[in-house]
């Protein structure tokens, strides 16, 4: 029996079972299967595979291209993208994330044993100065690390990031909710996303930036804050919202 767990992302049942039944006989007994973004993201946070087999054409909101992307900002873990499909646009934008291969349909036993051997064997003997340097949330060029001046009327004033609920979009305009007041400015969502620091707040709309300590409960449409607001949560950003959150499901 082989240790290493390794998550299979397929809507198709035929083809996960076929990874799946190959995966066995060669002797690896910890596999799992996702069907959606949604269950692979959970049993990612869950499992901590080794190695993913990600459908490039995945059904849903994300395909397992963009579905990838979000895996490789959250987690460290080698993925392998399935595809029946040889365009050059698909080929390029999966380029981008650095998969460690791909594996095309149909494919055979000697496929999928030649691809799981050289990734696992790569990510056991990677020298540990050749992994990613991830930088720490506290380093910061700021001198003042835990608020932002925000400028209001004629002074800018200091406003510690714990007291910032969310901002919303208006237009060319956004608002800043915080404990003491609103403020109004002139700046895109993009350049907010900038200032304000990425492991502390989140993009979960088009027109919603959430701060992560705020919020009291969610479900997929929408958040619930500590001050009683409530924010709706776009599907195209809901499975990157939830890899962030330190969850506890039932199943």
């Amino acid at each position: 029996m082989k240790e290493e767990r390794i998550l299979i992302v397929e809507d198709d049942p035929s083809i996960a079972e076929n990874i799946q039944e190959i995966l066995e006989i060669l002797g690896f007994e910890n596999i799992d299967i996702a069907n959606s973004a949604n269950q692979c993201i959970k049993i990612i946070k869950k499992t901590r595979p080794d190695l993913i087999f990600m459908d490039i054409k995945l059904k849903g909101d994300k395909d397992g291209i963009e579905l990838g992307e979000i895996i490789h900002q959250m987690f460290d873990v080698p993925l392998v993208f399935v595809t029946s499909y040889s365009d050059p646009t698909i080929i390029e934008r999966a380029k981008r994330i650095n998969p460690a291969g791909f594996i095309v349909k149909p494919f055979n036993t000697n496929d999928i044993h030649a691809i799981v051997e050289i990734v696992l064997y790569n990510k056991r003997t990677k020298p540990s100065t050749e992994a990613t340097v991830v930088k720490s949330p506290s380093e910061s060029p700021f001198l003042v690390t835990d608020a932002v001046f925000i400028k209001a009327d004629n002074a800018f004033e200091r406003v510690p990031y714990e007291e910032i609920y969310y901002i919303e979009a208006n237009g060319n305009m956004v608002t800043i909710f915080t404990k003491n007041r609103d403020y109004h400015i002139r700046k895109s969502m993009k350049e907010i996303e900038e200032i304000l620091p990425s492991n502390l707040f989140l993009r979960v709309q088009k027109s919603f930036i959430v701060h992560l300590g705020q919020i009291e409960s969610f479900n997929t449409k929408e958040i619930t804050l500590k001050k009683g607001s409530v924010v709706q949560v776009g599907r195209q950003y809901y499975n990157s919202f939830l890899a962030k959150l330190n969850t506890i499901t039932e199943s």
